[in-house]
């Protein structure tokens, strides 16, 4: 039997995820109580809109700070990696490139033709050049179909 074909087993024991979904039941208790606490103790309310609601502006921007510097730290580090990326790049590259040229001009080439095929661009003015003795074919070009109505 081949590696790709085993079963993987789960890494996490059953003892570890009956834990996890007791705690969840719990965490779920105790936030029920807590929005409960809020809705009909005049007293908690208070405290929680003099600790929260009162300072909100300073949680929004301390929050908002936060993010920011994450996202530059993040972007700062994505950077650096490219960067790095791309000079091992151009050093492999010339190395590559003359390799391949030199496979390439070891391709014996047919008819006096060189074995490393130009690269420019053909426009639609001109024609592609033709193989000798090759029959020329002319193909009807296709009328666009017109524009179909609108109904009102």
């Amino acid at each position: 039997m081949s590696h790709s074909r085993t079963v993987q087993r789960s890494v996490t024991p059953d003892s570890v995820k009956a834990l996890m979904i007791i705690e969840a039941i719990i965490i779920a208790f105790f936030s029920f109580w807590l929005a409960n606490e809020y809705v009909y103790n005049v007293y908690f309310r208070v405290y929680v809109n003099s600790v929260f609601v009162e300072h909100f502006t300073t949680y929004t921007i301390a929050l908002g700070l936060g993010i920011g510097l994450a996202g530059t730290a993040a972007a700062a580090a994505l950077y650096k990696n490219l960067r790095e990326a791309k000079v091992k790049l151009e050093s492999v590259t010339p190395r590559i490139r003359g390799s391949i040229e030199k496979m390439l001009a070891n391709v014996p080439s047919i008819e006096g033709k060189p074995a490393v095929p130009s690269i420019s661009p053909v426009s639609s003015s001109q024609s592609a050049p033709e193989a000798p003795g090759a029959a020329l074919v002319s193909v009807p070009t296709a009328s666009t179909p017109p524009a179909p109505e609108e109904k009102k």
